[in-house]
């Protein structure tokens, strides 16, 4: 399990902006600007519609799973699931475990989630010994590929997530990714593969393996409430892995927000509910493309002196019941695999004025593709950013559901 702590720098800065907009909720501010809360409130996320794009393995045409991660030890039972669940008061659709190449395949916690119809979702690291990679290595693997598919169920792998400094170069990473893919659609094709990135992993394109190779891309991010005040570069390198991967791929995040910290010894519990419940209500809201959200309810005490169990406390339990009302708990009986359109979240906001909407002009030029004049006529600086009216370009944008849509 140490892995997991080193996986994390990555998913709350997904969500945790430099600015407060629309009502309170946290959103993603124009990078490029400093936060003015005058202009803020007229400034809005905006969205455009893709052409039709099929649908991953297990991706929802529309929300979001959530699920859940604990090491807690089973009950006299020996189930996890189902006393967990009772504590927090929240159903989930998934639930996660951790294990190391070679080790034995989890039969009875996989055949748990069966009966507690939840979709199990399986972290495979490295071995705890030797190198990540090599011909011993590559036998191991197809043995838990062969095992994996002993239970043809919906299930995701997250496979050899990337951690900062990690022992391998992209190259070699990449090619054993792309291994271990092929002799799981061979040997368990009803296993979804993720591939996923810690939060300070800046160079992720360095490891990314291909849109064939990954069903599904993940993030991961631990962190706290009160160090998200000085996240600028983290906001925008988040924001680059989601513009990079959002038109190709649903998003699987996988959080833990620390309530409790041996560096400093403060309890910061009010600060850490108010937190979550404003990053779920953000996800569902302004990140369409993330369909999966993982919470980890653990301890990390002994390793870096961080709290982010969320069973802990009542106060964090409500933040995260209110804050998850509308995510998909419910595993379906069947999913499509059509074709459907996304939203496509943009980079950059408009400004709404007078009932005219303004778009930053690299949403017309570099998202739009379109190209015009830049006299000083047609564009004017809004907000610090220079901006267009939509409507001189013919462009129809329109506020709708506290976003701006260009259709």
């Amino acid at each position: 399990m140490k892995r997991w702590g080193v996986m994390g720098a990555l998913l709350l800065a997904l969500f945790f902006m430099s600015a407060c907009e629309d009502g309170g909720h946290f959103l993603f501010d124009d990078l490029y600007e400093s936060y003015d809360e005058e202009a803020a409130q007229t400034r809005y996320p905006v969205f455009f519609e893709s052409e039709l794009m099929q649908l991953a393995m297990y991706e929802l045409a529309e929300g979001s799973f959530f699920g859940m991660y604990t090491d807690v030890l089973p009950g006299f039972d020996g189930r996890i699931i189902a006393a967990h669940e009772s504590a927090l008061g929240v159903n989930h659709a998934a639930f996660m475990e951790v294990m190391h190449l070679g080790d034995d395949f989890p039969l009875m916690w996989v055949l748990e989630c069966i009966a507690e119809h939840k979709m199990p979702v399986i972290v495979i690291l490295p071995p705890e010994v030797g190198g990540p990679f090599g011909n011993h290595w590559e036998a191991m693997l197809t043995e838990t590929a062969i095992a994996f598919g002993q239970l043809p169920v919906p299930m995701f792998v997250v496979f050899y997530p990337v951690s900062h400094n990690p022992p391998w170069d992209g190259d070699t990473y990449i090619a054993f990714f792309r291994y271990a893919r092929a002799l799981f659609a061979t040997h368990a094709p009803k296993v979804a593969f993720v591939w996923a990135v810690d939060g300070d992993v800046h160079n992720f394109n360095d490891y990314f393996p291909g849109n064939l190779a990954a069903d599904w891309a993940g993030l991961s991010l631990f962190t706290t409430p009160d160090a998200l005040s000085d996240g600028d570069d983290m906001l925008a390198h988040v924001m680059d892995f989601y513009q990079a991967f959002q038109r190709d791929m649903p998003i699987m995040l996988n959080l833990g927000i620390s309530h409790f910290s041996t560096e400093d010894h403060r309890y910061l519990i009010a600060e850490t509910a108010v937190v979550l419940e404003q990053i779920y209500t953000t996800i569902q809201r302004d990140f369409p493309r993330v369909k999966m959200v993982n919470y980890m309810d653990i301890s990390r005490l002994g390793y870096n002196g961080r709290d982010y169990r969320i069973s802990a406390d009542a106060a964090l339990r409500y933040a995260y019941w209110n804050g998850t009302q509308g995510f998909v708990s419910e595993v379906p009986r069947a999913f499509d695999d059509g074709f459907v359109t996304q939203p496509i979240k943009s980079a950059y906001s408009a400004y709404v004025e007078a009932g005219r909407v303004y778009l930053d002009v690299r949403i017309v030029t570099d998202e739009l593709g379109i190209s015009f004049p830049p006299f000083s006529g047609q564009t004017r600086w809004v907000d610090g950013a220079r901006r267009v009216d939509a409507a001189l370009l013919g462009i129809h944008a329109a506020v709708d559901g506290g976003h701006v849509w260009v259709r």
